[in-house]
């Protein structure tokens, strides 16, 4: 059995906007629970690939939540898709504040919320792993928690042309240009894109919108500027909870070297290997049942 979503909207503190947010949980469930906040990759959204997640943490009795960033999916914001990691992890504190608020109590348990991020979503989650020390635990799925050096993974050739996009966007923006100039999030390897290979096309099918939503799959071309600049590994080790990694045996579209830096140096890290890539640790891929009974059991110990 599936839980039915409730989707709501929470207002912004740094522009106020509305946040949209899904809570997955039980109707008949009595009382409050443990909570799964869920942050998405980069340019995605909730609609896409975290519901197969949610569901799996409801059948273990855990509540989850998700939501979209302000300018993508659901949540309003302009421009459009423009990526800030200090704007996205802001949003992220906004909706764990207001999923530890008071009119929440009777459905969540707020001694037992867990940070959860997935790809890009986990440099979120490793940065509220240093600073927030009141969160249960986190959990890294394929994380990229490095931005420099996830920016150093794309081939040079590709970097410099997604580099020209980016600083013309940023003049752009600087002039007054009414609309941005874009970049692709991902493409077969024949066009220039954050994300490129075969492989890439096949697993992001995997976080496409399961209820036809339509998504744009690009992002500004200035939030390169922020990506390169966000390296929440080096502040991982100011983390006290426990914290799960989850490590496909490769990584094309996030630095796996780094994931694995990030278990080293966090005081209460722990990995968890699963066979694959990137893409593979998704509902259809491979390492999916894998990767969600390793999570069951890290959730198991920790949650009280």
């Amino acid at each position: 059995m599936t839980a039915k979503p409730h989707n709501l909207e929470i207002v912004s503190t740094r522009n106020k906007n509305k946040i949209a947010v899904t809570v997955y949980r039980y109707d008949t469930w009595d009382g409050p629970t443990p909570v799964i906040v869920m942050a998405h990759g980069i340019g995605a959204i909730k609609a896409g690939g975290l519901s197969p997640f949610a569901d799996v943490f409801n059948s273990a009795g855990y509540a989850a939540v998700t939501f979209d960033y302000i300018g993508f999916g659901a949540s309003e914001g302009n421009p459009r898709n423009l990526l800030y990691v200090r704007d996205q992890l802001q949003d992220y504190r906004d909706v764990i504040a207001w999923v530890r608020g008071a009119e929440q109590r009777s459905w969540v348990d707020p001694r037992n919320i867990v940070a959860w991020g997935t790809s890009f979503g986990g440099m979120h989650v490793s940065a509220l792993m240093a600073e927030d020390h009141e969160l249960k635990a986190g959990i890294l799925q394929c994380p990229l928690v490095d931005g420099l050096a996830g920016s150093l993974q794309i081939p040079l050739i590709t970097s410099l042309q997604l580099t020209a996009v980016a600083i013309m966007d940023a003049i752009g923006a600087l002039f007054g240009a009414r609309e941005p100039r874009y970049i692709d999030l991902t493409s077969d390897g024949s066009t220039p894109a954050i994300m490129a290979s075969p492989e890439v096309i096949e697993g992001w099918a995997r976080v496409a919108p399961e209820n036809g939503e339509t998504w744009p799959n690009v992002i500004t071309g200035r939030s390169l500027f922020s990506i390169m600049a966000a390296r929440p590994l080096l502040s991982i080790h100011k983390s006290t909870a426990p914290l799960l990694v989850v490590l496909p045996t490769w990584d094309h579209e996030a630095s796996l070297d780094a994931a694995e830096e990030c278990v080293r140096r966090a005081p209460l890290g722990e990995g968890l290997r699963v066979a694959g890539g990137h893409f593979d640790l998704y509902k259809g891929g491979p390492s999916f049942d894998a990767n969600v009974k390793g999570q069951l059991e890290f959730l198991k110990r920790v949650l009280s």
